[in-house]
């Protein structure tokens, strides 16, 4: 390498550090935004999950993993929960009460559902209705499951419960679960169409008097296929 060569590159790098250095020290003073933090509200156990019912009030639903739901009216946290499912709900690490969504139509049926594992640590889907003469509280006794999933494993594996119901904009909902637990899904289960866990399931909702009070949305894109369950939406998944 000449000496002409290595004296001209030091020559550009000086340039080129020159040029950029003003550059550099101009935008630091615009690189570290500050931030702030204001609490909105405290008091809560471990929660998971933030819903509004969708019946034109501004309450917020909070799901906390104890099994109990709270609700935030707009200025304060109300004292007694919408709902306590303590004595329902398996509460140690990933499991609990995970999510919770309103029907669509709400504020006419009272209807909403929850996912959670239960004592036995089966993966969950129930409905419940909330109280006709108080909007802020749920009637416990109104429970109806929907599914109910015994974990894979001797002991079985605790984690891996997926956990976030929605209502999709087509009125569907979609449920989340895992893979049913441990690690690298030992059974396939992802992969496995007999199977609901490791999936996406796509429930239609309005069958609200015969088990297994739901049916199966006619455009599901396994609904033809004999290898797969026709609830899934989509498969091969972990822990969505």
């Amino acid at each position: 390498m000449s000496i002409f060569y290595l004296q001209r590159n030091r020559f550009f790098a000086r340039i080129l550090y020159i040029l950029v250095f003003p550059v550099c020290i101009f935008f630091s003073g615009y690189a570290q935004p500050v931030i702030s933090f204001t609490s909105f509200v405290s008091g809560l156990t471990a929660p998971l999950d933030l819903v509004n019912a969708g019946d034109g009030s501004n309450r917020l639903f909070i799901v906390q993993r104890n099994g109990t739901v709270r609700i935030h009216n707009g200025t304060s946290l109300l004292p007694a929960p919408f709902i306590d499912l303590k004595d329902t709900v398996l509460d140690n690490g990933e499991q609990g009460l995970l999510s919770m969504a309103f029907h669509p139509d709400y504020a006419i049926n009272r209807y909403f559902f929850v996912y959670y594992t239960d004592k036995e640590g089966d993966v969950t889907l129930a409905r419940y209705q909330t109280s006709a003469g108080n909007s802020n509280v749920a009637d416990p006794r109104s429970e109806v499951v929907l599914l109910e999933l015994p974990k894979p494993g001797t002991p079985y594996f605790t984690n891996h419960n997926g956990g976030k119901i929605n209502f999709g904009a087509d009125g569907f909902l979609y449920v989340s679960i895992g893979d049913g637990g441990s690690g690298g899904d030992p059974f396939n289960n992802a992969q496995n169409g007999n199977s609901l866990f490791g999936k996406m399931l796509r429930l239609d909702l309005n069958n609200f008097f015969a088990p297994p009070y739901y049916s199966i949305p006619p455009d599901n894109p396994y609904i033809s296929n004999p290898s797969v369950l026709d609830e899934i939406w989509a498969l091969g998944l972990r822990n969505p």
